[in-house]
């Protein structure tokens, strides 16, 4: 394992630079915060397409599946902050963008269905006479995957999200760099 790099060549490796380097990780912070936005937009996507226009349900912001894709947001984030400032020949950027595919396959593919079993699976147990033994067990959560329009939605916030978060922080390192001198 290498150790994490120390600003000053001499001085010993320790954990607060360690998180220090990941608070202040471009590639990280763009991932995260794709991944923050599209959580947060669930509520506000559903709410605009209750045709009763009841209140936000903050609760979806805690929750799988929906619109957009928080899963696919957060790797397209990754790769697209990798792409950026490693270039789309680098092997991080590579290895990125499969881990990206197979995130959006899975959402779509596995997961989807899981969902749509679960959906089947609840109507047949509530159908199941009370002395059943698996009547009355726990209600299967039913949106675990994503259509493939929630998935492309998901791609989007996180293409936008870390190219912004990339050219601010481009912006920043060039500003700083002026001011000091360096």
């Amino acid at each position: 394992m290498r150790p994490l790099p120390s600003p000053d060549p001499g001085a010993p490796v320790s954990i607060a630079h360690g998180i220090i380097g990941l608070m202040t990780n471009p590639t990280l912070i763009a991932a995260l915060l794709s991944c923050a936005i599209a959580q947060l937009a669930k509520p506000v996507v559903h709410y605009i397409h209750q045709q009763d226009k009841q209140q936000l349900d903050w609760m979806l912001a805690l929750s799988p599946g929906g619109m957009p894709s928080s899963h696919t947001a957060f790797v397209v984030g990754l790769t697209t902050a990798l792409g950026l400032q490693e270039g789309t020949r680098s092997g991080l950027f590579a290895l990125a963008l499969v881990l990206t595919l197979v995130v959006a396959y899975a959402a779509t593919g596995v997961r989807l269905h899981a969902g749509r079993h679960a959906s089947v699976l609840n109507i047949i147990v509530a159908q199941l006479p009370p002395e059943h033994p698996a009547a009355g067990h726990m209600v299967l959560q039913e949106t675990l995957g994503h259509t493939p329009a929630q998935v492309v939605a998901g791609a989007v916030v996180g293409l936008v999200v870390a190219y912004l978060c990339t050219m601010l922080w481009s912006a920043l390192l060039s500003s700083h760099a002026v001011i000091t001198g360096s």
